[in-house]
């Protein structure tokens, strides 16, 4: 005999109290992710800076797709004609490792942890090469360098012998 039929039908069983439990995140997600007015957005769309010429060239890297039978990305006309060219992209840093700091990191066209933007993926990171070490920060930085397609780190963009500007 059961604990609910000693009991009679007024104690409710563990599927009963849990069932509810489990799917309670699963709503919420579906709640945020229909639009509901509380959804953060921002004004620039999908990306956290707004457009301007330093972050322009995010919108042309984020329209790389993948294709063929390896999955190997498909750059348009537009970013392939960057290959190798003097570029310049502000973003924020995401360090590769502990330290204040850092020579190699991602720059990313989104904060990370940020409710409203576009999932980071990497047609929206660059691994930067920086030729001197820049301090971590949280903030947005703006950096010039040459712009690489296809490297071997994974991403498919790299920024080499970066340098910081001031604006």
């Amino acid at each position: 005999m059961t604990t609910a039929t000693r009991l009679g039908a007024a104690m409710p069983g563990r599927r009963q109290l849990l069932l509810p439990l489990a799917v309670l995140p699963v709503a919420g997600w579906a709640v945020w992710a229909a639009g509901t007015p509380d959804t953060p957005s921002h004004p620039a769309g999908p990306f956290h800076l707004p457009l301007d010429e330093t972050t322009a060239i995010w919108r042309d890297l984020g329209a790389v797709r993948l294709g063929g039978l390896a999955g190997d990305p498909q750059f348009p006309v537009k970013v392939s004609a960057l290959d190798g060219r003097a570029v310049t992209v502000r973003g924020f840093m995401i360090p590769l490792s502990d330290g204040a700091t850092h020579n190699r990191f991602i720059l990313s066209a989104n904060p990370m942890g940020c409710p409203a933007c576009r999932s980071p993926g990497p047609a929206t990171m660059i691994h930067v090469h920086s030729s001197i070490a820049l301090p971590a920060t949280r903030e947005p930085l703006t950096l010039a360098g040459t712009l690489r397609l296809r490297p071997q780190e994974g991403l498919f963009y790299r920024l080499d012998r970066a340098l910081q500007r001031w604006a």
